[in-house]
Order: C-alpha cells, then sequence, then structure tokens
C-alpha cells in the first residue's frame, strides 16, 4: 500500500507554531536518518487506513508528513532551525518580560494595599484627632463657663461690699498723721501709697505740701480702706495715728437725711403709685445719684481744706 502523503494545498499551516522535532519526539541535533527513522515509527501508529474514523490521528499523520517533509531537505532544515530559534529566544524574552511585569504587578499591588493602608490609618488618626478636639472644646466650655460663674459671683460680692461698705456709709478715705520733724523716717507720696496699696487698690493719696506731718489715703474699697485703718501703723521709727473719716461723713449724710425726712430743708412728697409715680421715682434716683458724688466731691475738697487749716493753725 502506497504511502499516504499531506495535501500540498495546505502547505505548512498543519504545522504552523509546533516544535517540529518534538512532534517526531527527536533531539535537535538528530540526523536525517533518525528523523525519517521516527517519523516510519509515529506515522504507522496514526495511519489514516487504521484510523479511518479517527479525525485526531489523521490531523497527525498529516502533521508528521509535513514535518518530514521540513526536516529532511537540509536547505529547509537550516531555516526552520533559525526561526525555532527564533522563536524560542521570543519565548524567553516573553517570559522574562512576563516575571518582570508580574514583579512591577506585584509591586504596584503592594503599593496599593500600603497607600489604602496608609488612608484607613489617617483616616482613624484624623477621627481620633476630631474627637479629641470636640472633648477639649466641652472640657474647655465646661471650664469657661464655670470660671465666668465664679467671675460673676466675685463681682456681685464686689459690688455688694463697695456698695454696703460691709455696714459703713461714706468713702473709703482715711487721715493718717506723722512726726514731721522724724527725719531718719520721712513719709512722702509715693512711700505711703506703696503702704497702703498692700490692703488694696489706693485711688488717691493728697500730702500737706507746706507743713507736712499728715496726708489723705482714699481707697476704692471700704473694706480695704477697714484693714489698713486697723492694722497699719507705718515705719517703726516714725509711727502713723490713722484715723477713718467714713464714720464723719455717714454722721453727716445721716443728718442731711433726717433734715429732708422732716422737711426742714424742703422737698415733695412723691407718689409712687401708677406709671407718672415710678417715672418719678426713677428720675429721682437718677437725680439722686448725680446730687450724691457732687457732694462727694465737694465734702473730699472740703476735708482737704480743713486739714490743711488745722495744719497751719498747729504750727
Amino acid at each position: 500500500m502506497a504511502e499516504a502523503q499531506a495535501p500540498k494545498s495546505k502547505g505548512m499551516e498543519r504545522v504552523k507554531g509546533l516544535d517540529l522535532y518534538e512532534l517526531l519526539g527527536v533531539e535537535v541535533t538528530s540526523d536525517a536518518k533518525t528523523i525519517k527513522k521516527a517519523y516510519r515509527k509515529k506515522a504507522l501508529t496514526c495511519h489514516p487506513d487504521k484510523n479511518p474514523d479517527d479525525k485526531k490521528a489523521i490531523e497527525l499523520f498529516h502533521q508528521l508528513s509535513d514535518a518530514l517533509e521540513v526536516l529532511a531537505d537540509e536547505n529547509t532544515r537550516k531555516a526552520y532551525d533559525n526561526v525555532l530559534k527564533a522563536r524560542k529566544a521570543q519565548e524567553i524574552r516573553v517570559r522574562a518580560m512576563d516575571a518582570k511585569r508580574q514583579k512591577l504587578k506585584d509591586k504596584l499591588d503592594k503599593g496599593e494595599k500600603l497607600h489604602e493602608e496608609e488612608l484607613d490609618m489617617k483616616h482613624d488618626e484624623e477621627a481620633k484627632f476630631a474627637a479629641e478636639v470636640e472633648r477639649l472644646r466641652k472640657e474647655g466650655s465646661r471650664q469657661l463657663e464655670e470660671e465666668q460663674q465664679a467671675m460673676k459671683k466675685q463681682m456681685a460680692e464686689e459690688a455688694r461690699a463697695k456698695a454696703s461698705g460691709n455696714g459703713t456709709t461714706g468713702v473709703a478715705r482715711v487721715k493718717v498723721r506723722w512726726d514731721r520733724k522724724a527725719v531718719s523716717w520721712p513719709y512722702d507720696k509715693d512711700n505711703l501709697t506703696s503702704i497702703f496699696s498692700k490692703y488694696g487698690e489706693v485711688s488717691a493719696v493728697v500730702v500737706n505740701a507746706k507743713k507736712g506731718g499728715s496726708a489723705l489715703i482714699e481707697f476704692a474699697n471700704m473694706a480695704e480702706a477697714q484693714m489698713a485703718a486697723k492694722i497699719e501703723t507705718g515705719f517703726p521709727g516714725n509711727k502713723l495715728t490713722v484715723k477713718p473719716l467714713w464714720e464723719e461723713e455717714g454722721i453727716t449724710a445721716n443728718t442731711g437725711a433726717s433734715k429732708t425726712s422732716n422737711g426742714s430743708s424742703g422737698g415733695d412728697v412723691i407718689d409712687l403709685t401708677g406709671p407718672q409715680g415710678c417715672q418719678g421715682a426713677l428720675s429721682n434716683d437718677f437725680e439722686s445719684l448725680v446730687m450724691r458724688n457732687m457732694r462727694q466731691a465737694e465734702e473730699r475738697r472740703k476735708l482737704i481744706a480743713q486739714m490743711l487749716a488745722e495744719e497751719k493753725e498747729a504750727s
């Protein structure tokens, strides 16, 4: 039986991309005799006459025939060997490139994962920071409110103390005397201010400029003036005599009030009932406040003039 031949019309399409040496089961260095022997051995197993209904066996037989045709011719085999080398080199490059790409992809995936973890960590830290800021804000608001309440309470107490003078009326003013002949322990405005400032704010210091030996000290707060009047003695070598003046002013003010209430100094009785009465009371309070300030300023001027006159008579 004649050996079946592969159809020429298909050419090398059946073996395109195949390794012909591997197809025949021979080495690349095998000679023509070894190649033909291998062909006959494999072709007998898949000959179409033995496998008429096996399409895969028939296709393999044709591929073996094409491989023998290429490798049996010396020039064609050389050309094929060059193509095979180029193909294998290309496969090596592709594998190397694939490995490089895979490595780069793994690196990018790792970097992206790290970036996502950093973003998550950043969001967590920002959330913690925001929560801490909110806690501090609430704590600060609470402390601020407490401080404001304490300040309001202190201001109210100071206002009550200043208004009531701890039960004492008049301006928080004292008169001090000392031995003007004691030259080793002299007093002046500066050291008097320094001495009495330890009790509180000193509003004014007026020293007898002509003869010396006395001065008026005015405080911003009555309680501070009372403390100074009770405690302060001045320098050990030239002690001070401290006399409170608000008692005299209180007596004067009470005398004036008594006159007004008895009607000896004039003044109409104000009816506080009804809208007109309320308006009149408010107007009267304002006028009283203005008059009281004017009266206190005038009393201060008179006291200074009186002190200077007394010093002049004593000398």
